[in-house]
């Protein structure tokens, strides 16, 4: 989610973090603006690509909101399927769009310096492992697979503790760049950065709350709702940072 911040052309990135040049270059380049009194629209003239990855983000954290209202006992306990169903099909939804964003950051880091692409790449396997882990979760994939004993095997969970960790990983690697850069940080830049790293937190401790040793306690269960829909409301703020970022 966060080499969207290494360029412009890429936006979004949780990740996301803009090249120490790039940082300097874009800060100085609206101090120059500033000056000469240029009030025209900062968003005018950028490429789709950067509006589809910031706005993107927006359609996708309101969808891990939804998944993780849906991870809440009460919540689909009521819906017309009595489980996971409607929570899967939006996990499925919200994580594949973070893959693409992740995809097209790493595109944008071509070329730009193998810490940047290495960088880059881990988002992209941390958002391949939570899409399929939210097609894991789907009602009937895992019920006849069984991990350590276990039917159905918790494989959802699994690659979701796995994909958080890796980008929470990532995430720090690109905070430990900006730091050591030394260069002042526009703020929706450093608001994007933090705001994933909670999310990404929250939803590695919901996915811990699903596995099968707590499945069959409600109040267990229903904490692991409640860290994914708070982890979907840090990904909103992510969200708009990079909208602010890129677009205004």
């Amino acid at each position: 989610m966060a080499d969207t911040l290494t360029k412009e052309e890429g936006a979004l990135a949780d990740e996301e973090v803009p090249e120490p040049e790039a940082v300097e270059d874009a800060i100085k380049q609206t101090e120059v603006a500033e000056e000469a009194g240029d009030d025209s629209d900062s968003s005018a003239g950028k490429p789709f690509i950067v509006y589809y990855n910031a706005l993107s983000r927006v359609v996708m954290a309101a969808f891990l909101i939804a998944a993780g209202s849906y991870a809440i006992p009460d919540v689909w306990l009521n819906s017309p399927s009595k489980d996971f169903q409607n929570c899967a099909i939006f996990f499925i939804i919200g994580t594949g769009l973070f893959l693409i964003c992740t995809l097209i950051d790493f595109k944008s880091t071509i070329g730009n310096g193998l810490i940047a692409m290495v960088n880059s790449s881990l988002y992209v396997f941390g958002a391949a492992a939570l899409e399929a882990g939210s097609i894991a979760f789907y009602p009937g994939v895992m019920d006849n697979v069984t991990c350590n004993g276990i039917k159905p095997c918790a494989l959802g969970q699994y690659l979701y503790v796995a994909g958080t960790l890796v980008i929470c990983f990532a995430l720090l690697w690109d905070i430990a760049r900006l730091l050591r850069s030394g260069n002042v940080i526009p703020y929706p830049f450093i608001i994007a950065l933090f705001s994933a790293l909670v999310g990404a937190v929250n939803f590695n401790y919901g996915a811990n709350f699903l596995m099968p040793q707590y499945l069959t306690t409600y109040d267990q269960v229903q904490k692991g709702g409640l860290f994914f829909v708070v982890g979907g409301c840090c990904f909103m703020i992510h969200a708009l940072a990079v909208c602010k970022a890129y677009l205004f």
